[in-house]
């Protein structure tokens, strides 16, 4: 277990969560594997983006599974041309290895936002990782957005 998924465990178990993660036995697991072994649609497993932010910052945007960013909307809203932060990068800026990027216990050098493509799925429950590369948690829209504490709700996705 890396030092993210202990973090990101922690906090959790602060916040009364622990008995919403799920393991996996598996590692390095894709949106995809995940919501087969769950038996839901990838759309409801949430995906970490990390790009180049400004000012030397990293920006995470978490959106549904099957949600793709679209340039022009990422370069209206937040103000510059979306360009993926290399992975060398990621844990330095973010405080998780690529690949496991979730919402909760980022560094102060990363901003995020939720991307609206996860409100489609405000009745039922989604599925961010929560640090490692085989354990998720299960949240409503409202507990994900409550616990990772965004900066606001953007729309950069197709």
């Amino acid at each position: 277990m890396n030092e993210a998924e202990k973090r990101g465990r922690e906090y959790l178990r602060s916040k009364g969560f622990e008995d919403r993660i799920i393991d996996f036995k598996n590692t390095d697991i894709t949106a995809e594997s995940t919501a087969l072994a769950l038996g839901v649609d990838v759309d409801r497993i949430c995906k970490g983006l990390v790009f180049k932010g400004k000012g030397g910052k990293a920006v995470v945007v978490i959106a549904s599974g099957k949600s793709r960013v679209n340039n022009g909307k990422f370069r209206n809203v937040l103000g510059f041309r979306p360009t993926m932060l290399p992975p060398e990068q990621t844990e330095e800026l973010v405080g998780h290895i690529a690949g496991t990027i979730n919402p909760f216990c980022l560094k102060d050098s990363a901003r995020l936002y939720l991307d609206l493509s996860i409100m489609k799925h405000k009745g039922e429950t989604v599925f961010p990782g929560i640090g490692g590369e085989d354990s998720v948690v299960e949240l409503t829209v409202d507990e994900l957005e409550k616990l990772s504490d965004p900066v606001c709700w953007i729309d950069v996705t197709v």
